[in-house]
């Protein structure tokens, strides 16, 4: 494990502990209960600039978040969270000046480490852990899926589509691209375990939805089953096929897919072995329906 990935882990942690501590027993998170837990105060305010998303100041010993009013909420919400993770990490912020810029939450291109981990901090305390797992075991992988938790948290798409492909039962990706570059990537434990790394920093996939989305340019959402080693160096062996669904982010120029496997998707002819010729065309009924494909549930 590197020296980053090690930091992340124990942020991670840290904001696990800091969540459950604070009491948090409900969606959206009440970011009030958070800030006090943090000796801070959130202020929304109407007259920062577009492109600043908020600062952290000290009044008479006390933290206040100063958090723009004109933002949508869930911008807001990852801003008094990003902060806070500065107050709670003790990471000095490595923004220019002591202002959190909109260019700077949203672009994930040369961004601090320690930028990013405020990040990790934000998001593990606004989907939190215990809370979000049971929510994404609960539905099919889609976009659609994260598109409904993202409501119900009052999170961004971005950030519900890293948590919930960490949080699936199944193996799952997320990857963010940015101009072209596949940026930050999240995974499933069951995904590590098939040993399914997607590099950073590398030009897409030709053959990804991603890709055909940039180069397209007409559609900013498409759903696709595509062999595994689009995505995978050498494949998968063990699952010749993988779903893909992707977002296009225009006004960043940033691309978010959805990248999963289950048991339904197989190649649509596969070779009988000999020893199964003799086995019966048709199941015996059990009781239970066969529900359509998940990848087509959306």
């Amino acid at each position: 494990m590197g020296d980053f990935q090690t930091k992340e882990f124990q942020t991670i942690l840290k904001a696990r502990k800091f969540v459950r501590e604070a009491g948090v027993a409900s969606a959206p998170v009440d970011l009030e209960r958070l800030a006090a837990a943090a000796n801070a105060k959130i202020k929304i305010v109407d007259d920062l600039s577009d492109d600043e998303s908020g600062q952290t100041t000290q009044i008479k010993g006390k933290h206040v978040i100063i958090v723009n009013g004109n933002h949508r909420e869930e911008r807001q919400r990852f801003t008094v969270l990003h902060e806070l993770a500065h107050i709670v990490l003790e990471l000095a912020s490595q923004h220019h000046g002591p202002k959190l810029t909109t260019g700077t939450l949203m672009r994930y291109g040369k961004r601090p480490p320690e930028e990013m981990l405020c990040d990790v901090f934000a998001a593990e305390c606004l989907l939190p852990y215990d809370l979000f797992s049971k929510d994404v075991g609960d539905v099919d992988i889609s976009m659609a899926a994260v598109k409904e938790l993202a409501e119900k948290y009052k999170a961004s798409l971005t950030t519900t589509g890293s948590r919930f492909a960490v949080s699936a039962h199944e193996p799952c990706a997320f990857v963010l691209s940015e101009d072209g570059q596949t940026r930050y990537v999240s995974r499933s434990k069951f995904l590590n375990e098939l040993k399914g790394w997607i590099d950073f920093n590398i030009p897409l996939p030709q053959g990804s939805v991603a890709y055909r989305l940039i180069q397209n340019g007409s559609k900013t959402e498409d759903y696709d089953e595509l062999a595994s080693d689009v995505w995978f160096n050498g494949g998968i062996k063990i699952r010749p096929l993988l779903a893909e669904e992707s977002v296009l982010l225009r006004e960043w120029n940033q691309c978010l897919s959805l990248i999963w496997f289950d048991d339904s998707l197989k190649p649509v002819h596969e070779p009988r072995d000999e020893e199964d010729e003799d086995e019966p065309l048709l199941k015996e009924l059990d009781g239970t329906l066969p529900w359509p494909s998940k990848s087509k549930r959306r």
